[in-house]
């Protein structure tokens, strides 16, 4: 009879578990997203790291002192929930907002902003230039509080220090005498994202910060993996065929217009784009003599490249200002004409003494895949245009971006292919990182003019959009002459996404891609 009743509660029991395992709910699936991307880390130190897919993840990791406003280009509080400016413009404080916290919990404090900024001057990074031409001094008088001293005065600062060189650091992540551009654990802040794992020539894999201040939607992935491609043909198979959930920088003309015939695709314009330029070294001959920077400028015809390579999808540039900002206009055509004047080009060279038997020849650099598939065929184009009078041998070269940009913005090419977004969205920043001589030497520019400081220096000063947009003009008349740089066209940039997985993603003109904004299925 005892035997029985043990047998008999022992059944029971296992019964009981065999039922509550059948209840007991399932474990709830982790929401993943993977984003392809052609673009490579250059730097994921917040003090060195001046690149538009550097800043993406860092975005997402952290949080500057301002930021923009989800899909939009206005800048409005980020860790700062409120700012002002000393009478003379010459100093602004910056009042830090409660529950910032780090993944580990720890909350974050002003001297952790210092820290970052701190670094960006003592240290030669690639942001150090235009740090350094901005920022003369940085303090925090208390844990909420930062001050900022400026070299001039400048009304667009809050723009300004919406840049990751002013996102916060927790001590002893960077060394104080050194940058580390690929930091072993990665990179941590305070914002969405941590970073729990990367290989640069991989992928990055990001989860939730769990002491997110704002929080996450219902619909908000739990994790993102950022897959690198070697280029745009590969990345576009791929979201095609459901290896990733989203394609993004850079598809190239070509792709975005394959791929928006194909169902189950979307194809979102993102509303913003960026600029294509030449870069001309200044500090290596033959660039260093403005004649044959003003013979390259009148031999480049925008219209040809734009109708033959990119089938008239973008804008030709004839100024580094893009359209809709303040002062931009048409200043290369006013200067060189809108076609190629090979006449006008030889007779600078001439003055330069090169001729027939003594021809101008130049190393041409550009990216083979990371502007897409097209940027070889715009690089022969240019070649048949600067070739198009005898007394100019070019030289192609080409080099994966990440040894290309470092290379580009160093002194190591006489010419070179970029493109640009801006930082903050101010005429200013389209024209100050490349003309101002504190921050052209870090662009790779090398150029230098007092007037044209000036101009750029009363400018970021003035309040009165009337007198900026004066002194803008004057100094976009002054670029072209000089031709500090050669613009080329302006080139709006798209998102394809897989319909089965994705719902939505929010982008905007900024070109900011919050991961947390994607709503997934």
């Amino acid at each position: 009879m005892k035997r029985h009743k043990l047998v008999l509660i022992a059944s029971l029991l296992v019964i009981a578990a065999v039922v509550l395992a059948g209840c007991a709910p399932a474990e709830e699936e982790v929401k993943t997203v993977i984003i392809g991307v052609t673009d490579e880390i250059s730097s994921l130190d917040f003090s060195d790291a001046y690149s538009t897919h550097d800043w993406e993840l860092m975005r997402n990791v952290n949080v500057p002192l301002t930021d923009y406003i989800p899909g939009s280009a206005e800048v409005g509080p980020g860790i700062a929930e409120s700012w002002e400016v000393s009478a003379d413009g010459m100093s602004w404080t910056f009042h830090l907002s409660d529950g910032w916290k780090y993944p580990d919990g720890s909350e974050l404090v002003a001297a952790d902003v210092v820290r970052t900024v701190e670094r960006a001057l003592a240290l030669d990074g690639d942001i150090h230039g235009v740090v350094e031409g901005y920022i003369a001094g940085i303090e925090a008088p208390d844990d909420r509080t930062v001050v900022i001293d400026l070299v001039n005065p400048r009304g667009d600062f809050p723009q300004i220090v919406s840049m990751a060189f002013t996102m916060p650091a927790q001590e002893g992540v960077f060394p104080a005498d050194e940058l580390v551009f690929f930091p072993e654990e990665g990179i941590v802040g305070v914002g969405p994202w941590q970073m729990v794992d990367y290989d640069p020539a991989e992928q990055v894999v990001l989860e939730r910060n769990p002491n997110y201040k704002k929080g996450f939607g219902p619909d908000a992935p739990d994790r993102v993996i950022i897959r690198y491609f070697e280029d745009a043909t590969s990345m576009s198979l791929a979201v095609e065929n459901g290896d990733i959930d989203i394609a993004w920088r850079f598809l190239g003309i070509p792709e975005t217009q394959r791929l928006a015939g194909i169902p189950g695709l979307s194809v979102i314009t993102t509303g913003g784009g960026g600029i294509r330029y030449l870069v001309l070294n200044e500090n290596r001959e033959p660039m260093s003599d403005k004649n044959v920077r003003q013979a390259l400028a009148y031999l480049l015809d925008r219209d040809e490249i734009v109708d033959r390579v990119m089938q008239g999808t973008v804008d030709p540039l004839y100024t580094m200002v893009p359209p809709g900002f303040m002062a931009a206009g048409e200043y290369f055509i006013d200067r060189y004409g809108a076609g190629a004047d090979v006449s006008s080009a030889e007779d600078l060279l001439r003055a330069s003494g090169y001729s027939e038997d003594n021809p101008l020849a130049f190393d041409l650099w550009y990216p083979p895949e990371h502007y897409g598939t097209h940027a070889a065929q715009i690089f022969q184009v240019l070649e048949q245009q600067f070739e198009a009078t005898p007394l100019i041998q070019v030289n192609l070269q080409s080099q994966e971006w990440g040894t290309y940009v470092k290379a580009c913005t160093a002194d190591e090419y006489q010419a070179c292919y970029l493109g640009w977004f801006f930082d903050y969205p101010d005429t200013s920043n389209y024209l100050d990182v490349f003309a101002e001589s504190a921050m052209s030497d870090d662009m790779g520019i090398f150029y230098a003019s007092e007037t044209m400081d000036d101009l750029l220096h009363t400018a970021g000063s003035e309040s009165d959009p009337a007198v900026r947009e004066s002194l803008y003009t004057d100094a976009q008349e002054l670029y072209a002459e000089d031709v500090v740089t050669i613009p080329m066209h302006f080139e709006v940039e798209k998102v394809v996404f897989r319909d089965e997985t994705v719902s939505s993603v929010s982008i905007g003109p900024a070109l900011i891609f919050d991961y947390e904004l994607i709503v997934m299925k």
